[in-house]
């Protein structure tokens, strides 16, 4: 019975996860494509406004909903609904200060916008959050075929609306209102697709750890939220409009490589999490994420690296080519997208741990922008964002491997990496003698079919990842797993 329910939940698991990857790709790729599309055509003042949206959207979104997604994927929804019963004035107290406060400091706070553009993003940031909670519960109740098809059809409206309205006379106001149309009806239609829900009773409700554990979920996420657009708010407030466009298009991460590490995160949370005392097992996932990750993510930095000024020139016509000092200097975050940190942490409920690891990303960054942002202007504040990251991946990794009681240099294959590393850097420097000389878009053709070829032939070496609950069995019988 035990080999039948692992072969079955093997090709359930990849199932599930590839909807869930499949669901967040196409809006990914839309935003890619409106952020180049509306850089093109929109002056640095219009783009400007037109990014600040989206980043205050998306710092008052996770802010007001405070962790709320995360409960609803990490518990079982009937242990859930009867804590919110058994709490619901606490909690409605709770997220009505929280969201009081946060639509209130919105408006009187944002930058650049008249009243009603604010009253129009509150509408949408309110659509959004009420969608995204509906949402996680239709994907909690294996509803992410459905959750994909219409996100699916949300992302196509959602470009074809700013085509239209790009096209026709351009009004950020119109744009908004639009859009929380749109939203609107994604979320009727999430609502009409979402299982109805049974309350069973009879659960045991510990109600100050759950209530800890949901505020730990909370902050760690407003604390990652500000993180992220830590740099933009910082230099919002000291930029005009238009000088604020060119740092965005220079410190603009692509999220394919977060979406990368957070499915891949999923799956090392169940994986480790179901065999918690076999820390050779934990090692070998944890080390097998790294090998796989920067298969994707070494040739990309490099193809990025080496060819940015053909990048920006081909999809910018040159517009942002002052975007490339900050851009040069914000693609070394990617060689760290190679795994999810926290996942060790996570799984042995080292919330704290992590918590730290957040505040600590965000002091150290926010003490180098006072610090070096007047000696580099936004190109000091680009090398802080990176310069903090890299001090949180070495805190995370020190308290894993503490946790598995082992070192770095058990955990991390940084041979393999380093080896790796070397090797495609060499091969890039070599493509980047060839390819001089070379008109663009021939120089762009070679470096993006070179790229995938190095992709499509590091990822051979790891296609067992998804797999490799089999290919580490045999390691239940063998000495040196630490009962923890």
């Amino acid at each position: 019975m035990t080999n039948l329910v692992n072969q079955n939940y093997k090709p359930l698991a990849v199932r599930k996860f590839s909807w869930l990857f499949l669901g967040k790709v196409l809006p990914v790729l839309i935003l890619i494509l409106i952020t180049i599309i509306y850089s093109r055509k929109l002056s640095f003042d219009e783009y400007g406004k037109f990014q600040s949206v989206w980043m205050y959207a998306n710092i008052v979104n996770v802010v007001i909903s405070f962790g709320l997604s995360a409960i609803i994927l990490s518990t079982p929804l009937h242990f859930l609904f009867s804590f919110i019963k058994n709490n619901r004035k606490r909690l409605i107290i709770f997220y009505s200060v929280l969201w009081g406060a946060g639509l209130i400091a919105l408006f009187l706070f944002a930058k650049n916008f008249n009243s009603s553009l604010k009253f129009l993003l509150i509408v949408f940031i309110i659509i959004q959050n009420v969608a995204a909670i509906i949402e996680t519960l239709l994907i909690k109740q294996q509803g992410e075929k459905i959750s994909f098809v219409i996100n699916s059809f949300y992302s196509l409206l959602f470009f074809g609306w700013h085509l239209y309205v790009l096209g026709n006379i351009y009004s950020l106001s119109f744009l908004i209102a639009g859009i929380c149309i749109l939203s609107a009806l994604k979320l009727l239609a999430m609502i009409l697709v979402l299982p109805g829900r049974e309350l069973h009773e009879g659960t045991t409700i510990e109600q100050k750890h759950f209530l800890s554990h949901w505020a730990y979920l909370g902050i760690n996420d407003t604390l990652g939220v500000i993180s992220k657009w830590m740099d933009k708010v910082f230099l919002l407030y000291l930029l005009t409009t238009a000088d604020f466009a060119i740092f965005f298009n220079g410190s603009f991460e692509i999220p394919l490589f977060g979406l990368l590490v957070s499915v891949t995160g999923s799956f090392l949370l169940i994986e480790i999490s179901g065999n918690i005392r076999l820390t050779d097992k934990i090692i070998k996932l944890f080390k097998e994420s790294f090998n796989m990750l920067s298969s994707i993510a070494f040739p990309l930095f490099f193809f990025l690296f080496f060819l940015r000024e053909e990048l920006f020139s081909l999809a910018f016509k040159d517009k942002y080519s002052a975007s490339l000092p900050i851009f040069v200097i914000s693609i070394f975050i990617l060689p760290l997208r190679i795994n999810n940190y926290s996942v060790i942490l996570q799984c042995f409920s080292q919330g704290k741990k992590i918590l730290w690891g957040s505040m600590l990303d965000i002091a150290i960054a926010l003490a180098l922008m006072l610090s070096l942002y007047p000696a580099m202007g936004t190109k000091g504040v680009a090398l802080a964002v990176v310069t903090a990251t890299y001090c949180q991946v070495l805190f995370y990794l020190w308290h894993s491997a503490k946790m598995l009681h082992t070192s770095i240099f058990r955990i991390v294959p940084l041979q393999k990496l380093a080896l790796k590393f070397l090797i495609l850097l060499l091969l890039y420097i070599g493509l980047s003698f060839i390819l001089s000389g070379m008109e663009l878009k021939l120089k762009l053709a070679i470096g993006f079919i070179f790229t995938i070829t190095a992709i499509i032939s590091g990822m051979m070496q790891y296609r067992k990842f998804f797999l490799v609950k089999n290919n580490i069995k045999s390691l239940n019988d063998q000495p040196g797993n630490v009962a923890l």
